[in-house]
């Protein structure tokens, strides 16, 4: 922990944190001698840091952050993502160049806010390149309350839209009649149908996967008007959540999960349905005007060739012809989880039901029947609870630890005052949240975490006098899925099931093997059992790679998870380690804040404006990723 942070301790840190980021109607103003606003105050920060900027200065912009202060940049320094904390900016701006920032300012300055018990205030930020525009946003500090000498504790800049190239939006909206000679007879149907259907060209991207992320990168690259077409495998958009298991609902809530450009309304829960979502889903495709073939996969093996710079790609669709294309950038958006994990422990023996979560269709049929799951995090909670509910005998086996949170206590102490109900647009709440470096929000979520667990304590001391091993991570929910990428469980009513025995646990013994009618452990006990299902996790979204596009593909990509040496996630929605091949993977929150990112690479791709590089020196190989 930085020595700030431990001068004031992690949950006033984090209580500050929230306070900090809740849009208040009117500023506090600092307890500064010249009794200056907040805005006046990142106005007077933004000025001085210009100048250091103008002059190319790197030991003055330096000098503009705290000691403990961090840098997140995307796409202005070197292409890519970056956390530099206060003591690394100056090797890599000696190694990359000084960003050529312009007409950095203030935007909101009502919201602009001052938080006494962190002694920062936050504000947004707007700034210009050559070609560029940008956003950003900044937490200042004193040395001191009331000392006046204002500097980043955090600054935040993304690169946002290219000028000249903007999206066509608001005042660069279609007419969408045709006043006066029309130039063709096809109405505006008949040309989305055409359009669509890539008759006469190929599309400049292609998208495999036709969920959140399939839909919300195109969504953006089709708002700047850069052909693109998804292939998604079911017959229906949507399908990906529709088909899951009978009770699945979202576990973020609404405030988090909206689409880039499209709202909910204000009435939709604030947990969705697995099948609300994915009818949503397919209304969403239809009201953004996107180019999707259903039933459609590709063939394996793409070429990409290094003279054109195009992917040779052949995509199959049922019923029809394979078609052939040329197409300059191809994107894997099948989600963030790999190929189904399944226990290589003997199963042949077993003459009952045994099936992956994933192909789980519910409980109902199973009364009166003995059920084991294998594993312990959301879809096994999910999955015995419905078991339990439809009248199954449910035994939860726990192999290793599981990290729990209620969803009741643990959502709003993690999101209050960025995505909850009166909280900021969703916009402003995205740049809000990933302007923290990911590091940082690890240090700010201990004490968050720590005053959940004591909100939860009835809960989860009922899960371990059952049985239930804890995993008392640290950092809590959010860094567990950054770097572990699961291992977690957001209890919506299973822990109470568990810790009243209605959820049978076996903790700790690994299972050797399925009998003709059970599951015998290593222990030499065994339970009897008419259906197992194996919750038991996915492989690295590599095994994915390796089957939907290549084995050569799958070998060169570098870690697709986990954390790089700056701590940002590596190999999603930045250079992969395979030219023009992107991983657009993740929740709600990442397929829309992150497919603005992924959509901007390959528009300045195009535009010929930036070559992104594979950062090898920020590399760490993690083999689960």
């Amino acid at each position: 922990m930085s020595p700030t942070a431990e001068s004031i301790g992690s949950k006033v840190i984090e209580s500050s944190f929230k306070q900090s980021v809740q849009m208040t109607e009117h500023a506090v103003n600092p307890p500064a001698s010249s009794n200056s606003s907040p805005a006046e105050i990142a106005t007077a920060f933004c000025n001085k840091i210009q100048a250091a900027f103008d002059a190319q200065d790197v030991d003055a912009i330096v000098g503009c952050f705290t000691p403990d202060g961090w840098w997140r940049d995307i796409l202005n320094i070197d292409f890519d993502f970056n956390s530099l904390k206060t003591s690394q900016i100056k090797e890599s701006l000696g190694k990359f160049g000084v960003p050529k920032i312009k007409q950095l300012k203030v935007i909101k300055p009502h919201d602009a806010v001052y938080t006494p018990a962190a002694n920062w205030l936050h504000a947004y930020l707007t700034y210009e390149t050559e070609l560029t525009r940008g956003k950003g946003f900044v937490r200042l500090r004193e040395s001191a309350p009331g000392r006046g000498d204002w500097k980043a504790f955090t600054f935040f800049t993304a690169l946002w839209e290219v000028k000249g190239h903007e999206e066509f939006a608001h005042e660069r909206r279609p007419l969408g009649a045709e006043h006066g000679e029309h130039t063709s007879p096809l109405n505006w149907l008949e040309k989305r149908e055409q359009a669509a259907r890539f008759e006469d060209s190929d599309p400049t991207v292609l998208i495999v996967g036709g969920g959140q992320n399939g839909l919300a990168l195109a969504a953006r690259l089709t708002a700047l008007r850069i052909p693109n077409l998804v292939v998604e495998k079911h017959g229906r958009v949507g399908d990906s959540w529709r088909l899951r298991y009978h009770t699945l609902c979202l576990h973020d809530p609404v405030w988090a999960d909206e689409m880039p450009y499209l709202p909910y309304p204000p009435h939709w829960p604030i947990y969705t349905p697995k099948d609300k979502i994915a009818n949503f889903f397919e209304h969403y495709a239809e009201i953004m005007e996107l180019n999707i073939w259903l039933k459609s996969t590709i063939e394996p093996n793409p070429v990409f060739d290094n003279k054109t710079k195009k992917w040779a790609v052949t995509v199959t669709t049922e019923g029809k012809s394979p078609r052939k294309m040329n197409v300059s950038h191809l994107v894997l958006a099948s989600g963030f989880s790999g190929e189904a994990r399944l226990p290589k422990f003997p199963q042949d023996e077993f003459q009952g039901k045994s099936w992956h979560s994933s192909r789980h269709p519910g409980g109902q049929g199973w009364k009166g029947k003995k059920v084991v799951v294998v594993g312990c995090c959301n879809s096994g909670h999910d999955i015995s609870a419905d078991l339990y509910e439809n009248g199954a005998d449910v035994t939860m086996v726990q192999r290793s630890s599981t990290y729990v949170m209620s969803s009741k206590y643990g959502i709003p102490g993690l999101l209050a005052g960025v995505y909850e109900e009166g909280g900021p647009s969703c916009e402003d709440a995205d740049i809000m949240l990933t302007s923290l470096p990911i590091d940082l929000l690890a240090e700010f979520h201990v004490g968050a975490t720590k005053d959940i667990a004591e909100k939860d304590k009835d809960i989860l001391d009922g899960l371990t006098k059952a049985g239930f091993k804890l995993n008392h991570y640290p950092q809590g929910l959010f860094i567990k899925y950054f770097r572990d990428g699961g291992g977690y469980y957001i209890d919506v009513g299973a822990s109470t099931m568990i810790a009243e025995g209605k959820i049978k646990i076996k903790q700790g013994v690994e299972i050797k093997k399925l009998t003709k009618d059970g599951v015998l452990f290593e222990d030499g006990t065994e339970l009897k059992a008419d259906l197992v299902v194996f919750a038991t996790g996915y492989d690295s979204m590599r095994t994915t790679v390796k089957r939907v596009i290549s084995e050569d593909v799958a070998k060169r990509i570098g870690p697709c998870w986990g954390q790089d040496a700056q701590g940002e996630i590596p190999g999603v929605w930045r250079n992969s380690g395979v030219e023009n091949f992107y991983l657009q993977v993740g929740n709600m929150f990442q397929a829309r804040c992150f497919s603005k990112h992924v959509a901007t690479q390959i528009q300045m791709t195009e535009l010929g404006l930036a070559k992104s590089v594979y950062p090898e020196y920020k590399k760490i190989n993690d083999p689960r990723f």
